[in-house]
C-alpha cells in the first residue's frame, strides 16, 4: 500500500514539474505537451470517478435476508439497522469487520437461536443497511455504538438485567473491551475467533499506516482501490482463500450478497481505518479482567485468526472455555451451523453459578 502511495505522488510531482519548470525555456511545444499531459490526467481521473460512481449507482438497495422485524435505531453516527426476532432472554449478535460484512453472517443460526431468545442482530455503523458516515473510525466508535445499542434498544445494564452476546473476529475484541468496562451489560460472551492478542492487536507503524490511510481516503484513487478489493472477483477469491474452509459454500449468491453490502452508499468508509490498522485493539490486558463468562468458538481451519491464537485467551482468563468446530474456517456459524449451535446452546443455557452471581460488578467509569 505504501508503494502505491509513493508511485501516485511521484506521478503527480513529475507532471507538476513538467508544467511549472521555470528553468526550462518556455517553448510553445513544451507548454503544449505539459498542458496535454495535464488534460489527459484530468480525463483519466474523471473517467475513474465516473466508473466508481457507476458501480455504487448500479448496485441495488440491500435487502436483509434474515427473518424477523426490520428496525432502525437512531444513533449519533446515523441510523443503525437491526433485526429482532424471537422471545425470551436477550441475545445480541455482532458481525465481523471487513468489506461486505453485515448481520447476514448469522443467517445459519439466527432462526434457531430465536426459539429460546429474543435475538437482536445489528449492522454496525458503516456496514450492511446501517448508515455509513465518513467518520474517523476507531475502536471507540464501535465500542460506544454496541454499548448504546445494548442500553437503549436491548434495555440492559444499570441494574436492568444482562444480555448474552455473540461477536465475531475484530468485533469480539470490541465486545471484550466493553464487557471489561461495564460488566453490568452482559451475562455470557461467545467470542468467535476473536482478535486482540496476536491478530489485529498491535499499534501499526505510523508511517505505513498514515500512507495507507491517506491513499484510501483519496477520493478517486481510494475508491478505485476499494472497488478493486470489493469486486466480485476480489470478494470470491478472499472468501475462498481466507474465510471459508469449504470453497463450495462460496456460491454466486453469497458473493452477490457481500458485493451488494460492500457497495451501498458510503460502503468504503470504514476500509481506510481497517486496512491502516487504526481499528486494531489490544485486549491482552483486558481479557483477564472480564468477569462475564466467555466461550471461545474457533473453526479448526481458520486462517485470518488461526486456532493457535486461542491459547493466550485461555491462559489469560481461567473462566474461558474453548469449542473447536470441525470443517469450518472463520465463520463456523455459517459453515457448520448445527455444530456451532451444539456448542453454544448448552453454554448459554447453563444457570449462573452462585459465586459468579455474587461477584461484585464494577461500576462504570
Amino acid at each position: 500500500m505504501q508503494k502505491v502511495t509513493e508511485k501516485f505522488r511521484e506521478d503527480i510531482q513529475k507532471l507538476m514539474a513538467r508544467f511549472n519548470d521555470t528553468s526550462a525555456p518556455k517553448s510553445e511545444g513544451g507548454a503544449s505537451k505539459a498542458l496535454k499531459a495535464l488534460l489527459w490526467t484530468g480525463a483519466a481521473v474523471s473517467a475513474a470517478a465516473l466508473a466508481n460512481a457507476l458501480i455504487f449507482y448500479k448496485t441495488p438497495p440491500l435487502i436483509s435476508q434474515l427473518p424477523g422485524e426490520s428496525l432502525y435505531f437512531p444513533a449519533p453516527e446515523g441510523d443503525v439497522f437491526y433485526k429482532k426476532v424471537g422471545s425470551g432472554p436477550p441475545l445480541v449478535l455482532v458481525h465481523g469487520i471487513g468489506a461486505g460484512c453485515s448481520s447476514f453472517e448469522w443467517r445459519g443460526v439466527l432462526a434457531s437461536l430465536s426459539e429460546k431468545y429474543t435475538v437482536y442482530a445489528l449492522d454496525l455503523p458503516g456496514f450492511g443497511k446501517s448508515d455509513k458516515p465518513a467518520l474517523a473510525y476507531t475502536p471507540e466508535v464501535f465500542i460506544q455504538s454496541i454499548e448504546r445499542f445494548c442500553r437503549e434498544v436491548v434495555g440492559v445494564g444499570d441494574g436492568r438485567g444482562e444480555a448474552d452476546i455473540i461477536a465475531s473476529s475484530l468485533s469480539a475484541a470490541f465486545v471484550i473491551a466493553l464487557s471489561q468496562r461495564d460488566p453490568s451489560l452482559f451475562r455470557r460472551l461467545v467470542l468467535v475467533a476473536p482478535t486482540g492478542f496476536e491478530a489485529l492487536a498491535h499499534e501499526p507503524d505510523p508511517v505505513a499506516s498514515g500512507a495507507a490511510y491517506a491513499t484510501l481516503k483519496t477520493p478517486v484513487l481510494g475508491t478505485s482501490i476499494y472497488n478493486a478489493i470489493a469486486s466480485r472477483v476480489g470478494m470470491r477469491e478472499y472468501l475462498i482463500r481466507r474465510i471459508y474452509h469449504n470453497p463450495e459454500l462460496v456460491t454466486d449468491d453469497l458473493v452477490t450478497q457481500y458485493h451488494m453490502a460492500a457497495h451501498q452508499p458510503g460502503g468504503e468508509s470504514v476500509l481506510p481505518a481497517f486496512v491502516s490498522g487504526r481499528l486494531n485493539l489490544d485486549v491482552s490486558g483486558l481479557f483477564s479482567g472480564v468477569v462475564d463468562l466467555p466461550l471461545l468458538v474457533w473453526g479448526r481451519h481458520a486462517k485470518e485468526t488461526p486456532l493457535h491464537q486461542a491459547e493466550p485467551f485461555l491462559s489469560a482468563n481461567p473462566n474461558a472455555k474453548l469449542e473447536v468446530i470441525e470443517g469450518a474456517g472463520m465463520l463456523p456459524h455459517d459453515e457448520q451451523p448445527e455444530a456451532f449451535l451444539a456448542a453454544v446452546r448448552p453454554f448459554l443455557a447453563q444457570p449462573d453459578e452462585p459465586e459468579i452471581e455474587a461477584k461484585p460488578k464494577r461500576k462504570r467509569g
